[in-house]
């Protein structure tokens, strides 16, 4: 098989890089300037950008699978993240369409949906996001729900929180938990949450790049359970062998914290590691439902939350990350 994926210098495009190419598949990867985690492995590099059409069409041609990766998270406009996220992946379903791809895989978001509210979300439940990220992951759906419409073959994933060896943000938790403090928002027990480790993820890329359908499928992957930030505290406190002390903080008080950050980070031209924004999202419940990928992809959670996390903070100290 021969695959193209955009984001594959990425945290979530090299392991998919590693998995195809271990597999004995025909790899190329856009690369924008550095190669990052893909140094050392046999695959095509394209260079170039989402925006470079002559790279973009030099990668999809002749492939049998686009794995569309490659993602804005950060911002500090709402028209950054559509030129990223809209526009970018409008480039890459129109040169595909053109070039007669079989396949395309995008990645989105549970930020599309939005939070959930008394149960996990569903598929067929409106999207209702609370982020320039999540509406620019909204606005990118509703652009390939309208451009591929039947005459295509086109799945997207929305996975929620994606954990694992190279990831750098959730990393914060954990390296603060390795210095023994643990902060939660709220008494850790009554909010619920969805996550994936990114082995999983891939099990979700792969099973939806072997999928045979017309038209535009769309599917959560996710943790096949729910679980609290005390179990993860807990199963942190057990992988790193210490134990943790726990500061609650109310949801309140994160948003006013996060106000005076961005107001500080502003006058010194930098971009905050919390805002108003961020605030909003990490004070409400992002659960989901993977019962449509299990039925329909074939889609299990392969690694628990214990083995997840063991793992994760086990590469973490092997690269001298914590």
């Amino acid at each position: 098989m021969k695959a193209f994926i955009t984001g594959g210098t990425g945290f979530i495009g090299s392991h998919l890089a590693d998995e195809l190419v271990n597999h004995g598949h025909d790899v190329r990867c856009l690369v924008r300037k550095n190669e990052k985690w893909l140094q050392g492995l046999n695959y095509k590099k394209i260079k170039g950008d989402l925006h470079d059409l002559v790279a973009l069409k030099e990668g999809i041609e002749g492939v049998d699978v686009v794995y569309h990766l490659a993602a804005l998270v950060m911002a500090k406009k709402k028209s950054e993240f559509t030129y990223a996220n809209v526009e970018a992946t409008e480039n890459v379903l129109r040169l595909a369409r053109k070039a007669g791809i079989p396949k395309v895989v995008i990645l989105s978001s549970l930020a599309a949906a939005g939070p959930s509210f008394n149960r996990p979300v569903i598929e067929s439940d409106p999207l209702m996001p609370v982020s320039m990220y999540g509406e620019s992951k909204k606005e990118m759906e509703l652009m390939v729900q309208k451009l591929a419409g039947d005459s295509m073959s086109v799945t997207i994933l929305r996975p929620p929180a994606v954990y694992g060896p190279r990831e750098e943000q959730i990393y914060t938790f954990f390296k603060t938990a390795s210095r023994g403090l643990c902060t939660i928002i709220g008494d850790g027990k009554s909010t619920r949450i969805s996550l994936i480790h990114v082995q999983d993820v891939i099990q979700g890329l792969t099973l939806a790049g072997a999928h045979e359908h017309q038209g535009v499928n769309t599917y959560f992957i996710s943790s096949e359970e729910t679980y609290t930030w005390h179990q993860i505290r807990d199963i942190t406190a057990e992988a790193l062998g210490r134990k943790l002390f726990t500061v609650h903080i109310s949801p309140h008080m994160v948003k006013k914290i996060a106000g005076a950050v961005e107001t500080m980070a502003s006058f010194f031209g930098h971009y905050p590691v919390i805002n108003r924004e961020k605030a909003n999202e990490l004070v409400l419940e992002w659960t989901c439902s993977v019962d449509k990928a299990r039925e329909e992809l074939g889609y299990r959670q392969q690694v628990s939350l214990r083995e997840g996390i063991h793992n994760t903070i086990s590469w973490y100290r092997k690269h001298n990350w914590i």
